[in-house]
């Protein structure tokens, strides 16, 4: 029972591993594209949008955190490293969350103003 249990620790732990690469890499190129439409508006954005845009590029780091516990869950099958995980796993979905309410505000911002 305890081999089961290692090896879906070390499968889970691989599958969010390569999840938060490709979260991570899908918003680097997302996010940067809809930073280059905002700097075309050249007005001012929103405090969300711009910490959108200022912070994205650090969001790799949830990937790195991530294949640093899969070394150790590999090795020591921790269950306190697969309660990280599952930490780790909620902070992307708060990022995405985040990211979506981030890029959409600018655009619900204006949808109330009048067109000249």
């Amino acid at each position: 029972m305890n081999q089961i249990k290692s090896n879906f620790q070390i499968l889970a732990a691989t599958a969010s591993t390569l999840y938060f690469g490709l979260f991570a890499y899908g918003a680097f190129i997302f996010i940067k594209e809809f930073e280059n439409v905002f700097d075309s508006f050249e007005s001012e954005l929103p405090f969300q949008t711009s910490l959108l845009i200022g912070t994205y590029r650090y969001w790799g780091i949830l990937g790195l955190i991530s294949v640093f516990i899969l070394f150790k869950v590999s090795k020591c099958k921790s269950s306190k490293s697969m309660s990280v995980l599952i930490w780790l796993g909620v902070l992307s979905i708060l990022l995405v969350v985040f990211a979506i309410w981030g890029i959409y505000s600018p655009v619900l911002e204006g949808s109330g103003q009048a067109a000249t």
